[in-house]
């Protein structure tokens, strides 16, 4: 999911920032065009969007991070972090969210900042609409015109 967004806000122009603790920074970073950061406050200053992601402990082998409780400490979003970002900073999320661990409820279902609900609604239909095209095109539903 990260690396995904990183490209494609990269390829938009988009001056992209990461935040997390270092075991939870991929090698070389940077490489891919990314600001890093380890503390939310530098991380999330003047930001005009926030995007989290889903803290994935099924995919991590060891101790990347000491506690769901700690992390929320330091890297979960909450309304005193965001006061870092711009006043009108749009908050969004793919979920599924874990809340109290990357996010906040408060944060997460703030009606002036959060475009969470309307992410996650329009992803599935994007997903749909692909899923669609892909499986006309293999079953050579569609002519090359519709295939792009």
């Amino acid at each position: 999911m990260a690396r995904s967004n990183i490209h494609l806000l990269n390829a938009m122009g988009a001056r992209v920032r990461v935040v997390a603790p270092p075991t939870l920074i991929p090698q070389a970073c940077e490489r891919l065009g990314v600001e890093v950061h380890n503390q939310m406050s530098e991380g999330l200053r003047d930001c005009d969007v926030v995007m989290m992601l889903r803290l994935q402990k099924e995919r991590m082998q060891g101790a990347f991070v000491p506690s769901e409780r700690e992390f929320f400490h330091f890297y979960g979003l909450t309304k005193s972090k965001l006061k870092a970002a711009k006043p009108d900073v749009l908050v969004m999320h793919p979920g599924p969210m874990n809340r109290g661990v990357e996010i906040a409820t408060s944060v997460a279902d703030d009606l002036q900042h959060s475009a969470i609900e309307e992410q996650v609604e329009m992803g599935v239909a994007v997903r749909m609409g692909c899923m669609d095209v892909l499986t006309r095109h293999l079953r050579g539903g569609c002519d090359e015109g519709d295939a792009r």
